[in-house]
């Protein structure tokens, strides 16, 4: 029979059934009262079970007596060689940022100021570098009578360096210019003619050097040689070779021995000086160590010069020590003693006096000797100091006189007497990366002049430097120098009197904004206070100088 047959079977029986009974239930409606009787009668009886409380004896076992034998069966597996292909994750490539080295600025100010200077040079490279650096900077007018205390300068430079794996070669061959007007003439009567003089110095300059590039070698060593020829407009010439060399040779990781080497070869002409050549040869070795917690350099210069000033041996011995301790880990005190020729040149008399009468001589300078001491330090990690004092001796010590005949130009006096010098200086630095920097100094000197010289004429009592640069946003740049010096004494010709100098005091401050990657703005301003104060008698210094300008960096 088929599913489907006994389903409709079943269908056919139940749903009668069920609707019959429904029937009944209707024609009942109630349901008869009936009572049930449960009664329980029957017991369950199970029998009592025999416990056995007897314990099971333990087997006996025999003791195995015979040996156990181990036997151990090299296995060798050889398997197949497991060729794991790796394939890293490539990234993309970052792109370098692009170096804005380069630029030209250019600006204009008072005192008729045109100011140009560019900067060109090669951009990343291992092996070598070069470039070029130009700078003009012309004050068409200045603080007396306009034209007739103008003042300018150019440079221009070319370099370059090579990157060698065991040295570095450089190199820089440039020339100078600087013009002056001796102004210095005070009040003119107006019914004598008059015209300004003007003086100008032109110099021509190369340097090269070699140098080892490893810096953890034991050995270390440098070689340079330089080059300088200057003249002026009153006849005068002055060439100049040095040749440095230095050697430091490591004998572990706090000794060392040191040997520093220079010679001179300097040659002077002028109208009334002969073509003569200074020469200076100095050797200065030395043993570096370290003794019970003091670190010591301990040598000597020897020093041959034929210079022609004085009565002094053609070879001098000066003593080249120095002691420091580390008080803390941020705290050290030195004291030394050393002694040397200092050299002075046409080029550097006229660098720090440019209004020098023709027919200067320039001659060496002995410093006998020179006590020092100090402590520097750091605060923490971003304030440091330093303060210290020396006393030394000189002979052939020069000064600034103005010269008889002319009030506007000035004469050298050298002193073959002893001339002491005091000086007690204090500084302090505050570097907070590369936002905010500053730094500040303070020096204090006091002379013993002979006989033959009755004051330290145009040398400062005190000086006093201050610099600071503060980056806002990387988009404004600010700068501040400020200067002081007091304590000037100068001769004045007609009385011979001494006079004092008013104390000079200027303050510098420069902002820049930038205003892309490439091009920024600024402004300078020099002499905020206008002061027209006189580091040389009878030269007053311009006063309030400004400028503007921009810059384009590529």
């Amino acid at each position: 029979m088929s599913v489907f047959s006994r389903i409709t079977l079943l269908f056919f029986v139940v749903v009668p059934s069920i609707l019959y009974a429904q029937e009944d239930w209707e024609n009942d409606g109630e349901i008869e009262d009936v009572e049930v009787e449960i009664v329980k009668d029957r017991q369950i009886n199970l029998p009592k079970a025999n416990r056995n409380f007897d314990k099971i004896p333990p087997l006996t076992v025999q003791p195995r007596t015979e040996k156990l034998e181990y036997f151990y069966q090299s296995m060798n597996f050889k398997l197949p060689d497991l060729n794991i292909r790796v394939h890293p994750l490539k990234m993309k490539s970052q792109p370098i940022s692009k170096i804005y080295g380069n630029y030209i600025k250019a600006g204009f100010g008072n005192y008729v100021t045109p100011y140009v200077e560019g900067y060109l040079a090669s951009k990343r490279n291992k092996e070598y570098m070069y470039g070029t650096h130009l700078k003009y900077l012309s004050f068409q007018n200045g603080p007396v009578d306009d034209e007739n205390s103008g003042s300018g300068m150019f440079d221009i430079d070319v370099f370059g360096k090579l990157f060698n794996k065991n040295f570095t070669a450089s190199g820089t061959v440039g020339f100078k210019s600087r013009n002056y007007n001796f102004y210095g003439y005070g009040e003119l009567d107006p019914n004598v003619p008059f015209s300004v003089e003007e003086q100008k110095f032109s110099n021509f300059f190369l340097n090269g050097s070699i140098e080892n590039t490893d810096k953890s070698a034991e050995l270390q060593y440098y070689t340079g040689l330089k080059f300088d020829y200057l003249t002026d407009d009153f006849n005068a010439k002055e060439s100049e070779v040095q040749l440095d060399f230095s050697v430091s040779y490591h004998l572990g990781d706090r000794t060392s021995i040191d040997i520093v080497s220079d010679l001179d070869l300097i040659t002077q002409e002028d109208d009334s000086i002969q073509a003569d050549t200074r020469n200076i040869f100095r050797v200065s070795p030395a043993l570096n160590f370290e003794y019970e917690g003091f670190r010591i350099i301990a040598g000597f210069n020897a020093v041959y010069e034929n210079d022609t000033l004085g009565d002094s041996e053609e070879l001098h011995f000066y003593p080249a020590i120095k002691a420091s301790y580390d008080l803390t880990e941020n705290f050290q005190v030195y004291a030394g003693i050393r002694g040397d020729i200092e050299k002075n040149t046409l080029r550097s008399l006229t660098t720090e006096n440019p209004f020098l009468a023709a027919n200067t001589p320039a001659y060496n300078q002995d410093k006998t000797f020179e006590l020092y001491g100090g402590i520097d330090g750091k605060l923490s990690s971003k304030v440091s100091f330093g303060a210290g004092v020396s006393a030394a001796n000189y002979k052939n010590m020069y000064f600034f006189l103005t010269s008889p005949e002319d009030q506007t130009r000035f004469v050298t006096q050298y002193s073959e007497d002893n001339t002491g010098i005091f000086n007690l200086f204090g500084e302090l630095s505050f570097n907070r990366e590369d936002e905010f920097r500053m730094g500040l100094r303070t020096d204090i000197f006091a002379y013993d002049t002979p006989d033959d010289v009755a004051e330290a004429w145009h040398k400062p009592n005190y000086k006093i430097t201050f610099n600071s640069t503060y980056n806002l946003y990387d988009k404004l740049l600010f700068g501040g120098e400020v200067y002081a010096l007091g304590g000037i004494q100068a001769l004045e010709n007609e009385t011979g009197n001494a006079i004092d100098l008013d104390a000079a005091f200027d303050v510098n401050l420069k902002a820049e904004y930038l205003i892309s990657k490439q091009i920024s703005t600024f402004i300078r301003l020099n002499n905020l206070f206008g002061q027209q104060y006189e580091l040389l008698l009878n030269y007053p210094s311009r006063e309030l100088q400004f400028m503007i300008g921009a810059t384009y960096s590529f």
